[in-house]
């Protein structure tokens, strides 16, 4: 096969994989009701999250390529609270931040940005490393943040579960972590608590460091960059119950 011929075959491979992405469908994901109590310690250990199914796969952001991390995550609400979990595989849990609010984003992290109504850029965005540090964020437009320490979601819950040593070195397993967002803080929600059938945007996104760095998403945004909402995907509240009788 000549040269000419090879460097051809993978521009069209090139143009195939580009155009796939730009056409790509964003991901959509039905919310359950949690009818129990869910003590937010990071454990997941709870029948509810059992039961909630799993949002699709994470694949790294910048491309929308698969990834051999696994990273699972799951989401719930009730009348007071949304519920996010995510449990990280990292043969390296590695993280130093133990301050609210610190640039939680350089080192190991996972990060929830939602937007209750799409037609106002406002968004809040959550990230919390494997020391259970937390970084809460309220943002009226693409980053445009109030003051880190001038907004603090007072009701805001959260917990993690390391099977490891965040110092890193290997011989970990990973990491969980539970979130537990207060409705009453989701100033621009249409309904609060949300009706069913109510729509919201969200992306989902795990930083990775070490022993290589990663930038991976539920939704990719195809940039150097998670602050894009044109690339949030979209969650629906169900009436749908778990844990099911």
């Amino acid at each position: 096969m000549s040269v000419r011929l090879v460097i051809l075959l993978v521009a069209i491979c090139a143009c195939s994989w580009s155009g796939s992405l730009k056409s790509q469908t964003l991901p959509r994901y039905e919310v359950s009701q949690v009818t129990s109590k869910l003590e937010i310690d990071g454990q997941l250990k709870e029948r509810a999250w059992a039961e909630a199914p799993p949002l699709r796969a994470f694949v790294n952001n910048r491309d929308g390529s698969p990834t051999k991390l696994s990273t699972e995550a799951k989401i719930l609400y009730d009348q007071n609270f949304i519920y996010f979990a995510f449990r990280s595989d990292d043969t390296n849990v590695w993280s130093t931040m133990k301050k609210r609010d610190e640039h939680l984003w350089l080192e190991e992290v996972v990060e929830v940005f939602l937007q209750a109504d799409p037609s106002i850029p406002n968004y809040i965005e959550l990230e919390v490393n494997p020391l259970g540090t937390m970084l809460d964020i309220y943002l009226i437009n693409t980053r445009k943040p109030l003051h880190y320490e001038s907004w603090n979601s007072e009701n805001l819950r959260w917990g993690v579960s390391v099977d490891g040593t965040v110092d890193g070195k290997e011989n970990d397993r990973g990491w969980s972590c539970e979130i537990a967002l207060p409705f009453q803080d989701i100033a621009t929600a249409p309904h609060m608590p949300p009706l069913v059938g109510d729509k919201w945007r969200l992306n989902l996104y795990r930083v990775e460091k070490l022993p290589t760095s990663a930038e991976l998403a539920w939704s990719p945004t195809l940039q150097d960059d998670f602050h894009v909402l044109p690339k949030l995907g979209e969650i629906v509240f169900t009436d749908r119950k778990v844990p099911q009788p």
